[in-house]
Order: structure tokens, then C-alpha cells, then sequence
């Protein structure tokens, strides 16, 4: 046989072990996603007492909720609801962050990949309402809509693909209010209720509106300290999951270039599985 077929035979039936490992993790990786948002949903939602009264929430699509909890539109936890700047922005390498919906990825800042603007432009050009603010949260309405991060007090600015709201310090951590909206039942909420045809947009109008079940201050705490636990574990396995793809598709490459640069001898290998 040809030792090039050898090797196209080889490397297909190799490649195909390969691909199937991979793709089991993938498939890994997004139920782990899944159950991430499900649990974050329930917590938030439910709370983490079994046992606690319920109450009907008035809102179909929410369902009881416990007994002591309030169910309030975002506007009334908010001082603001707004979006960022539309007008032309300059870009510099030095100078305040220039934030899109690029930039704010599900529970962090992607302060890395962001671009600068100048400080000139910053101060003269833009309004409050596009500087954000330490503890405002930032959602991104254009794009991939629903993403959520809570802004760390570094100086930037959001263009109009980005929301932001300003928690009310009385009624909600700035934190709890962005671990809501990363709840499956949030996210689901958020996009049934975008606009648009072919791309979709978070109305701020419609996201004002969304209402937000949340306990007292010290239980939301509480609350936050066991999802952090829980979604700790949860981040640690898909990393396991992805290291896993990574070193899986190193070992791919790796198989090709040995075996079509002669490192692998495919014909002992097809005589040994043919006796």
C-alpha cells in the first residue's frame, strides 16, 4: 500500500479519536454553563432555603418567590438607567479606557482588549452618563446582548453599546444586581424581550421595566458568599475541561506534523493492527 495512504488512514482514524474527545469536553464545558446559570437563577430567585415561605411574584415568567423578598422594576433599584456616548470618539495609546460591548464579557471587564481615548476628549467631550462610576453595572445591549460586569473604578468611558445602571446602595449590592442578570432566567428575559430584526438590541426602555426579585441587604451578602463558592467549583471544572481540549488538539497537530515528516513509521503501525 502506498505509504501515503498509509498515512491519510492513520492520521483519519487518529483525527477521529481526537475530534470525539474534544467534542465530549465541548459538550462538558456547555453543560456546565448551563448548570452555572441555573444555579445562579435559583439562588437568586429562590433563595437557598428550601423550607422558606413562598409568594406569588405577580410576574408569569418569575413565579413565587420567597415570602420576605421584594419584586421591583430595575428603574425603581437604579438611580440610572442609561447607555454611553454616540458621537465619535478619538483613540489614543495613553488615556481612559473606551469601552463597547467588545469589551465587557460575563462577569468582567475585558480591560485588556479595550482600547484608550484621549483625557481631552474624556473630560470635554462626554457626559456623566457615559463615565461610569465604581459599582455601576455595565450590560452590553448591542452584540451579544446580556452581558454583565460590575465596573472596578478604573477611569473609562461606554460607547452606546453599552448599558449602565447605577444601584440604589439602600436596596441592592451592586454585585447582586449583576449576578441576577447573569441568571438564566434573566438572560432568557433579556433577550425575549430585545428589539430588532436581524440584530437584536436591549431596550433601555424595556430593561427599565424588567422586574428583579431581591432579599434584604444582609442575605443578598450571604447569598453572594455561597454562589461565589459554588460557581468557584463550577469555572474550576470547565478550566479542567478546557485545558483538557487544549492539550487534545496540541496532541492533533503534533500527530500530523510527526506523521507526515516520516517521525511516525505508519506502515509498522497498519501491519501491527492487521495481525
Amino acid at each position: 500500500m502506498p505509504e501515503q495512504v498509509l498515512i491519510s488512514a492513520f492520521l483519519c482514524q487518529e483525527m477521529a479519536k481526537i475530534d470525539a474527545l474534544v467534542g465530549e469536553q465541548r459538550r462538558l464545558i456547555e453543560l456546565l454553563k448551563e448548570k452555572r446559570q441555573a444555579v445562579i437563577s435559583h439562588a437568586v430567585t429562590k433563595g437557598l432555603n428550601p423550607h422558606a415561605p413562598m409568594k406569588p411574584s405577580g410576574i408569569e415568567w418569575l413565579g413565587d418567590v420567597p415570602a420576605h423578598w421584594s419584586v421591583t422594576p430595575v428603574s425603581h433599584l437604579c438611580e440610572q438607567v442609561t447607555y454611553g456616548f454616540t458621537n465619535p470618539m478619538p483613540t489614543t495609546e495613553e488615556g481612559p479606557y473606551l469601552l463597547t460591548a467588545n469589551d465587557v464579557d460575563y462577569g468582567r471587564v475585558k480591560y485588556e482588549t479595550a482600547r484608550k481615548t484621549s483625557y481631552e476628549a474624556y473630560r470635554n467631550d462626554l457626559t456623566d452618563k457615559s463615565r461610569p462610576k465604581e459599582g455601576d453595572v455595565l450590560i452590553t445591549k448591542d452584540g451579544t446582548l446580556g452581558r454583565v460586569a460590575v465596573h472596578d473604578g478604573r477611569e473609562c468611558c461606554i460607547n452606546q453599546s453599552v448599558a449602565k445602571l447605577n444601584p440604589k446602595p439602600e436596596l441592592i449590592l451592586p454585585r447582586f444586581m449583576a449576578t441576577c442578570l447573569l441568571g438564566g432566567i434573566y438572560q432568557e428575559r433579556m433577550l425575549f424581550d430585545a428589539g430588532g430584526t436581524t440584530i437584536k438590541h436591549i431596550y433601555i426602555s424595556r430593561l427599565s421595566k424588567m422586574p428583579v426579585c431581591y432579599p434584604p441587604l444582609p442575605e443578598q451578602k450571604f447569598l453572594l458568599s455561597h454562589l461565589d463558592n459554588e460557581l468557584a467549583r463550577l469555572d474550576s471544572l470547565c478550566s479542567e475541561g478546557q485545558r483538557a481540549i487544549d492539550l487534545l488538539l496540541e496532541r492533533r497537530t503534533a500527530l500530523i506534523s510527526a506523521a507526515v515528516t516520516g517521525k511516525i513509521d505508519v506502515r509498522g503501525l497498519a501491519e501491527s493492527e492487521a495481525a
